[in-house]
C-alpha cells in the first residue's frame, strides 16, 4: 500500500496542536497527508473576527491556513455543528468517515481515543466514528490506527488542566519533530481566534528546549504494538 496519512479530528486546530510536527515531518517525504474534520468550530472562540464573519467562515480560514503551513493535501468537513457531534447518529457519521476512508485508502490513520484527550465530548465522538470506520475498512486493506496521546511524565498537574493522559510505559509511537518547532509554531498562530492557541504559542516560544516542543506522541492501537516506535511507517 502506498503510505499515506488521513487525520480524523472534530475542530479546526485539533491538527495542529498534537500533530503539526508529525504532518510537517511526513509531507517533507511527499507523503500525502489528508484530514476530515467533522465541524468548522462554530461554537468556539472568535478573537479578533469581524463583526460581519460569522465564526465558523472565520474558523475555516484559520484551517486552511495551517493546511497550506502542514502542506496537508485535501480538508474534507463531514457539516456537523461544533458541539453536537456527539448528538449525531454514530452509523451517520462512521459512514461519512468510512467513505472518505475508502476514497484515500490510507496506510495510517489518526484520531482521538476514547478519553478525547480532554474529555471533550466531540472528541470523543469523532474518535469512536473513525474508529468503528477503520474497523470496516481493514476487513479489505491493511493499515495502522493511532489515537492522540500525551505521556503522564509530560503533564504533571493533567487533571486540574482537564487532561486525559497515558502512563509512560504505554505510549507506542514518539515522532521527534526537531527542527519544525518554528513551522508548528506558525501553524497554531493561524488559529489565532482562539484563546488556547495563542496561551500555547506562547508556551512553544518560551519552552523551547522542553520535550513537548521537540516530540510528538501516539498511541498505536490496531494492530496491538510489540515494540516501541518512532516512525508510523516502521
Amino acid at each position: 500500500m502506498k503510505r499515506s496519512i488521513l487525520l480524523v479530528f472534530a475542530h479546526p486546530d485539533d491538527e495542529s496542536f498534537g500533530l503539526a510536527g508529525t504532518i510537517l515531518k511526513y509531507t517533507r517525504q511527499d507523503i500525502p497527508v489528508d484530514l476530515i474534520c467533522a465541524t468548522k468550530g462554530e461554537r468556539g472562540l472568535r478573537l479578533d473576527v469581524p463583526a460581519d464573519v460569522d465564526t465558523g467562515t472565520a474558523r475555516e480560514s484559520e484551517l486552511r491556513c495551517a493546511a497550506a503551513i502542514l502542506n496537508i493535501r485535501d480538508i474534507y468537513f463531514l457539516g456537523y455543528i461544533d458541539a453536537d457531534l456527539d448528538k449525531a447518529p454514530v452509523n451517520e457519521v462512521t459512514n461519512k468517515v468510512l467513505g472518505i476512508m475508502q476514497k484515500v485508502q490510507p496506510a495510517v490513520v489518526i484520531t482521538f481515543g476514547p478519553d478525547g484527550v480532554s474529555r471533550h465530548p466531540d472528541h470523543i465522538a469523532i474518535g469512536k466514528a473513525a474508529t468503528a470506520a477503520y474497523e470496516k475498512l481493514t476487513s479489505s486493506q491493511p493499515a495502522k490506527l493511532y489515537y492522540v496521546t500525551l505521556p503522564a511524565s509530560l503533564v504533571p498537574n493533567a487533571d486540574e488542566l482537564g487532561i486525559v493522559t497515558r502512563p509512560d510505559d504505554e505510549v507506542t509511537t514518539t515522532i521527534d519533530i526537531t527542527g519544525f518547532l518554528e513551522l508548528k509554531i506558525r501553524a497554531v498562530e493561524c488559529h489565532r481566534s482562539q484563546q488556547d492557541a495563542r496561551q500555547f504559542v506562547q508556551m512553544l516560544r518560551q519552552n523551547k528546549a522542553a520535550i513537548f516542543a521537540g516530540k510528538e506522541f501516539l498511541y498505536l492501537a490496531n494492530p496491538t504494538a510489540h515494540d516501541k516506535e518512532t516512525d508510523l511507517f516502521q
